[in-house]
């Protein structure tokens, strides 16, 4: 027994090496090579257009908001394009596509990242309705699934690589909703396209993330998004609940994110490089200390021992 498991261990370890050694080598070229990140108005969007932009690639920052694009100018350098795209909008889609391949003009795309993302609103998932899981698929899911089919003929040209951010939650469903269902959906889609698009020279690689200090996890907007499904929930439900109730959930959620979120975008950042610029980039990318040694873990346990330890350890 002791044999087989320190032969599996060993197993792991070598293949850990394996990877690491394979994963080193970089493409001898970025200067020539266009990516494409959505969602640059904050968070890992915009540390990446600025690591992308350092690196020496040409990059095109796609903001949802005109002080997003004014930020990542004075931010970046000329190379840099900034576009506005909402990719919960079709025709937004098809107009930055239109702006993307006038400056490409006969190349192709070598990168797109798809950050672009929200949490819509937070709470028991009890408490949220239909139109929450509207809202948060319409971005993180079908915009996401709209970005890469508009723009794949400009990726095939190029042999290029579509870096989809996923989620920790993806794997090990924490209780929010529609975020993590639309990160489900993700992953889904961008396996099923990492293996049919293979033939076709474009590679596609996950980033599964833990918790992080973004635009999305700020106390603020964690709070804010709380209250907001709280009032919405019929009189009835609000006294069966108690307000409370509701309250020590709200402080009990802040207590727990301010505790687990890491303030290391960079690990992100780190991931997103390497996909993009490693000869032999991964498959998939797990970033973060929670993520690695404790969330995906659990999703590899069977299920009534995962849910009884995640059980144990979540906000009471």
């Amino acid at each position: 027994m002791l044999d087989g498991l320190l032969l599996v261990i060993l197993i792991i370890i070598s293949y850990k090496i394996y990877k690491w050694v394979k994963g080193r080598p970089r493409i001898p070229n970025t200067s020539d090579k266009f990516v494409l990140v959505t969602g640059c108005d904050s968070g890992f969007g915009r540390e990446d257009a600025l690591r992308l932009d350092g690196l020496g690639f040409r990059v095109f920052a796609a903001c949802l908001t005109e002080k997003g694009e004014e930020e990542i100018r004075q931010s970046c350098s000329e190379r840099v394009v900034t576009l506005r795209m909402n990719v919960a909008d079709h025709e937004s889609v098809k107009q930055g596509f239109q702006t993307v391949e006038g400056h490409l003009g006969d190349k192709g795309l070598w990168g797109l990242v798809n950050n672009a993302g929200i949490s819509g609103r937070i709470g028991e998932m009890e408490w949220l309705g239909l139109q929450d899981y509207q809202q948060v698929f319409a971005v993180n899911f079908f915009g996401l699934v709209d970005v890469t089919l508009t723009f794949m003929p400009l990726l095939k040209k190029a042999g290029g690589r579509i870096v989809n951010m996923s989620s920790c939650t993806a794997r090990m469903e924490p209780g929010t909703g529609p975020y993590a269902a639309s990160k489900f959906a993700v992953e889904g889609f961008s396996d099923g396209f990492r293996r049919t698009l293979r033939k076709a020279g474009v590679s596609v690689h996950i980033l599964e993330p833990g918790y992080f200090k973004t635009a999305i996890t700020k106390p603020d907007n964690i709070a804010q998004k709380m209250k907001a499904a709280w009032d919405d929930l019929e009189p009835e439900r609000k006294e069966e609940i108690g307000e409370d109730n509701f309250q020590a959930k709200t402080q009990d959620v802040l207590k727990h994110l301010d505790m687990i979120c890491s303030p290391r975008l960079d690990l992100v950042v780190d991931a997103i490089e390497h996909a993009l610029t490693a000869v032999s980039p991964h498959s998939r990318y797990v970033c973060g200390w929670d993520a690695k040694l404790v969330i995906i873990p659990l999703s590899w346990l069977p299920t009534d021992i995962g849910d009884a330890i995640f059980a144990w350890m979540a906000p009471k």
